[in-house]
């Protein structure tokens, strides 16, 4: 004897189904995943090109530093730094050519969180390259004007004071 059965599986939804609300948060975080694996990637490639040590500070950002006196004291948190900066994307595009800019430490609105991160770790008169992610930068939106969004940005700084 032979028996069939008429009766579709539930592991996979029918063609033209809407999708449920796992689903489509299982399938948002894979897309996200995707972007984040992939900004890694060219963050990395860019990283390799430079030939340079970077150090990771622990959250997707990347900092080289070029110390130009071990005598100076490190950067207190609540002070407020002069900076010579140029901001660009990973593949060159210039973003911003700033050749003075007073940024305090913490708590800045005009500053990103990556930049300010770099900062804690510095001394008057460094040099850094900072590779920031996106989400240490502008993030989804962008700044609204130029830089577009989800873009990783490469800082050239020189802390002046």
């Amino acid at each position: 004897m032979l028996f069939g059965a008429c009766v579709r599986s539930g592991s996979a939804p029918e063609r033209g189904s809407p999708l449920t609300a796992h689903e489509m948060r299982e399938r948002m975080i894979e897309q996200n995943r995707a972007v984040l694996q992939a900004e890694r990637e060219d963050i990395q490639a860019f990283m390799d090109s430079m030939a340079l040590p970077f150090e990771s500070t622990g959250n997707g950002m990347h900092v080289w530093t070029l110390r130009s006196s071990k005598l100076e004291a490190q950067i207190d948190t609540a002070q407020r730094v002069e900076l010579r900066m140029h901001i660009y994307g990973l593949h060159g595009q210039e973003y911003a050519k700033r050749f003075s800019q007073s940024v305090s430490v913490l708590r800045d609105q005009e500053a990103i969180w990556g930049l300010q991160e770099a900062l804690i770790r510095s001394h008057v008169g460094d040099s850094l390259i900072c590779v920031v992610p996106a989400h240490l930068a502008h993030g989804l939106a962008g700044d609204l004007a130029d830089i577009p969004p989800l873009t990783p940005l490469v800082y050239y700084l020189r802390i002046l004071q």
